[in-house]
This record gives structure tokens, sequence and C-alpha cells, in this order.
């Protein structure tokens, strides 16, 4: 799905009591009293005006206490509008008020491999790793962050260790593949006369 908010404006048919305020953010402020997290998101999701649901988690997450949740969402609604700077932006702020959430984690993880910010991705994903050990595609994105950066040999050792964990047949197959690969390209930069 892909959404897009420049341009788009409130609904005002969608409160009343929001139509009555003079100003900009007094309506978000009384759209978004009443709207809880979950509301807004299925808004954004296709069941309103997408900013009338960005524009109540923004309130949300801009409160004097913020909404952790509501900040997650607006970076995640960030990176499908195109905004990538801004939903990163988002992730570190949920991580600066609950340094281990576990979904931020991935998703700035996921967000700075996407944004070819590898070392910051290997960072994430092994924070990530600290909060849940047994997760095994973590091993799969950060041997592939650690390969564009040209750690080959690290990235070998987590592609097998994703390959130990993993039940996925299919994926095992290119991993094989991968893993192969790696294997002749260190082992012509070891001995180079072969």
């Amino acid at each position: 799905m892909s959404v897009v908010f420049i341009g788009c404006e409130a609904d005002s048919s969608a409160d009343e009591s929001a139509s009555s305020h003079h100003s900009t953010g007094e309506a978000t402020a009384v759209v978004s009293s009443a709207m809880t997290v979950d509301e807004a998101i299925k808004i954004v999701s296709g069941d309103g005006p997408p900013m009338r649901g960005i524009q109540a988690l923004i309130a949300l997450a801009e409160a004097d206490e913020p909404n952790v949740k509501a900040r997650l969402w607006l970076g995640r609604f960030g990176i499908q509008s195109g905004q990538l700077d801004k939903a990163r932006m988002r992730f570190i702020s949920v991580l600066d008020l609950e340094p281990n959430h576990i979904e931020a984690t991935w998703d700035l993880a996921m967000l700075d491999m996407e944004m070819g910010n590898h070392q910051e991705a290997v960072t994430g994903f092994t924070n990530y790793t600290n909060l849940n050990p047994k997760e095994e595609k973590v091993h799969f994105f950060k041997a592939s962050c650690l390969e564009s950066m040209g750690n080959q040999v690290e990235a070998l050792e987590l592609y097998r260790t994703f390959l130990s964990l993993t039940t996925d047949s299919v994926l095992s197959g290119k991993v094989e593949g991968i893993i192969n690969r790696l294997e002749v390209d260190i082992s012509v930069v070891s001995d180079p006369n072969e």
C-alpha cells in the first residue's frame, strides 16, 4: 500500500467541533483528543481521509506525555510516503523514550539498511538480537549489510548461523548459494596464486 500525505487536507465534515476552531493546531487537537492510535491508524490505512489520521497521530505523538505507539506508526507511514529521514527520526524518538522498544529497533535497522546506512543497520540488528535472540532473520539481514560493507568473513559466519536456524527450504537454497559464493571469494583473496 502506498500512501501520500503531501497536499491532503483534513475532512472538515468529519468533526463538527473541529470546524468551530480558528487555527489548524486547535482543530488537530480537537480531532485527535477523542481518537485512539488504533483509530488513527485505521483512518490512514483507508478508512477515511489520511491526513485526519496523521494529524491525530501527530497530536498524540507530540503530547506532553508522548504516545510511543503513535510515534512508531508515524515512522512507518513516513516510510510509505517516502519521507525516510522523517521516518528515521520518528523511530529514533521512540528509542529515546523506550531504548528497548523491539519494534522500533527492528524498523530502524531495516530502514537504515534500505537507506544504505549499513554500519547503523548492523548496530541496530545487533541491538535487536540482544532483545530477541531467537529471531533468525536478523542474522540474514545483518550478514547482508556486512557483505555490502566488504566484511565477507563475518557475513559468511552470520549466513551460516541463519542457515542453521531457518526452516524455510527455498530461502535455505538461496543462502547456500550465497555461502558458496563467499567461500570461493574468500579463498581467492586468501590464496591469490590459485
